[in-house]
């Protein structure tokens, strides 16, 4: 079984509304630690986070002005040379120019959409005389299937999907749009806050006829729940001089997603109830990244492109789940320790866990075997070793030199059955000297191998009577192969059921790697077993998704609209053979699912599924969220927030 970044090796039966409680306190922190590593917020997004912070929260700090004027961004400093050179960037970039004439197309068929599915979610009766420019023979079928198949019905929720067969009853002219578009919205006209979405996929073009595939998002939300509806369109328009005309829409892949009352709504974010009262919250966690790459010097450590982890564990034995958060260079680490009301207390200092320097990973495991969760932590000095007394104070017991700085996360299991925990270090980027004197080798986007080493740290502490000795012991053990990918994430478990535990390791650019453990040495296998995974791998977490008694394989990757626009045209890489074009399109598709046979070949199903679209995915965890008897598939996603709308 795995103990990962965000998992505890000793799991305790808690009281079911503790547990919700802590999930959603986890995934409210991930996401602000999400959001404070990658985002750039507005002026008046930021003015807004802190009124509205000053308003709800109790912490005197948010009531005086200096909170107000410190929510605001600083602004940046341009020259002429950094004006010009972003001038260039966007010249090149802009598709009028550059040859991809296919994305003007997209760009523009993207807006359309937008204004029927605005028509269709806004109006009680959508106008024909509204619509966009359509030819004299447009077509259509029911963008609402009138057939809709009960998929799941329990008492929070219920899913309608679209039957087998398609409707091909045509509705012609703007007239059969607007009833389309009409039928469409029909669902949603009792909800509030409504949303709506358009990717564009595909794209084609041959004379003057241009096909685009688009994933159709809209949803809503009111007092007696929640709806959102997924579709794919398949549309065929007519250029006209600079301009589409409409000719057909296929509606396919239809699917209604229905929460019914406090039941249907999962999860809530109760990050201001569980932290509000915390100082810290007030005068650190609420602000975004950019708010502090204006305030705190760059060689503390702090820097926009890094990625933070938590960590979960029972820190004071208290039976409740306590979360432990890492953070930039030169923002103190935070130790937050669950009451029994469900609200956190903010113990870093007192823990003596609040460091400053650049924080990328933690974990709390038992590593002497005494009952008390132990800390491990990355930074940029090393990996700390930290011991606790049972009773949440933390005393330091060692620090493991590294060959490079770039780590990403840490995962934990007993890899040699020796009855302590040993722990793996993912590595992304190398530093200057790292590769020593091995060969150049060059950076390969969809194959790299030029990145950090990862690195097994076995755990000598029993063995040595009480020192806290930790022994790399990558090459000893065969987990030296394969091993400079860009790592990201790792995850062990006994997959082929013979008694030591396996370990899958999600890379960003290109192979993913799973090493069979045959009594302690490890063997890559991960191309016989059909679980390579070319893309860019995030994340990486293992169920038994069908119930067959063989473990599955979750890998969360990035998905993009535009990537999978562009991969597939002849003009991309056209020098390039069809095997890379392949790779790189796999690329863009988002996760993958992998089930199991149990001895060692894996099925890839996650499209027949429904589970490779996770957007720009971080983290990917499978849980059985409804407590159903069936694990869901629980995906963190995002980018960087900027004024920018374009795709990533």
């Amino acid at each position: 079984m795995t103990v990962s970044d965000d998992t505890s090796p000793h799991k305790k039966k808690i009281n079911p509304r503790n547990w919700l409680i802590i999930i959603a306190i986890s995934l409210a922190v991930v996401a602000l630690v999400i959001f404070f590593s990658a985002s750039f917020s507005s002026d008046a997004n930021a003015d807004s986070t802190a009124k509205n912070a000053q308003a709800k929260s109790d912490s005197p700090s948010l009531r005086n002005s200096a909170a107000t004027d410190a929510a605001k961004p600083l602004s940046s400093v341009s020259t002429a040379k950094s004006k010009a050179r972003r001038a260039a960037e966007q010249r090149g970039l802009d598709p009028h120019t550059d040859g991809w004439t296919s994305e003007v197309d997209a760009e523009l068929a993207k807006k359309h959409l937008n204004k029927l599915l605005e028509l269709a979610t806004h109006s009680t009766h959508v106008d024909a005389a509204a619509l966009l420019a359509l030819t004299d023979d447009f077509h259509c079928n029911a963008l609402r299937p009138t057939d809709l198949v009960e998929a799941l019905d329990d008492p929070s929720i219920r899913i309608l999907e679209q039957g087998e067969q398609i409707s091909k009853t045509a509705l012609k002219g703007a007239s059969g749009l607007a009833q389309a578009l009409s039928q469409f919205g029909e669902p949603l006209r009792d909800y509030d806050e409504l949303h709506t979405n358009v990717k564009i996929i595909r794209i084609s073009s041959e004379a003057d006829t241009v096909t685009t595939t688009a994933i159709i998002e809209s949803g809503g939300h009111a007092a007696k729940g929640s709806i959102g509806q997924h579709a794919y369109w398949t549309c065929q328009w007519q250029r006209h001089g600079d301009s589409l005309h409409l000719r057909s829409i296929r509606s396919d892949q239809y699917r209604e997603v229905i929460g019914s009352g406090p039941e249907g709504v999962w999860f809530a974010d109760v990050t201001q109830a569980v932290l509000g009262k915390n100082p810290s919250f007030g005068d650190q966690l609420m602000f975004g990244l950019n708010h502090w790459l204006g305030r705190i010097e760059r060689v503390n450590g702090i820097q926009v492109f890094a990625r933070w982890g938590v960590a979960v564990g029972d820190v004071n034995g208290d039976g409740l789940d306590d979360l432990y958060v890492c953070q930039p260079g030169g923002l103190p680490n935070r130790l937050l320790i669950q009451q029994p009301d469900g609200t956190a207390i903010d113990q870093s200092a007192a823990a003596g866990v609040d460091w400053l320097d650049h924080t990328s990973s933690a974990l709390l495991i038992d590593l002497d075997n005494d009952g008390a969760q132990d800390l491990v932590v990355s930074t940029s000095s090393g990996i700390v070793v930290m011991e606790n007394d049972k009773a949440g104070q933390f005393q330091w017991r060692a620090t493991l030199p590294l060959s490079g700085s770039d780590v990403q996360s840490l995962s934990a299991a007993d890899y040699d059955n020796d009855g302590d925990l040993d722990f793996y270090i993912c590595m992304d980027f190398a530093t200057r000297n790292a590769l020593n004197n091995q060969a150049p080798v060059g950076f390969v986007y969809y194959d790299a191998n030029d990145g950090g080493a990862n690195i097994l740290f076995r755990n000598d502490l029993l063995s040595q009577n009480a020192l806290w000795k930790f022994t790399d012991v990558t090459a000893e053990t065969g987990l030296d192969v394969n091993n400079r990918r860009h790592s990201l994430a790792a995850s062990w478990e006994d997959y082929d059921n013979d008694g030591d535990q396996d370990l899958y390791v999600a890379n960003d650019y290109g192979q993913n790697s799973l090493y069979r453990n045959d009594d302690g040495r490890f063997v890559d296998i991960a191309t016989n077993s059909g679980v390579v995974d070319h893309g860019s791998g995030m994340s990486v977490s293992w169920a038994d998704v069908n119930r067959d008694g063989k473990m599955d394989l979750y890998v969360g990757n990035m998905f993009s609209s535009a990537g999978n626009r562009i991969t597939r045209q002849s003009n991309f890489r056209s020098g390039d053979g069809q095997n890379v074009r392949s790779v790189y399109s796999r690329f863009a598709k988002g996760n993958s699912l992998f089930t199991g046979d149990g001895s060692g070949a894996f099925q890839e199903v996650g499209a027949a599924a429904g589970v490779e679209r996770g957007r720009w995915a971080w983290s990917s965890v499978f849980a059985d969220l409804n407590n159903d008897g069936w694990q869901d598939i629980l995906v963190a996603n995002g980018y960087i927030t900027t004024e920018d709308t374009g795709d990533l």
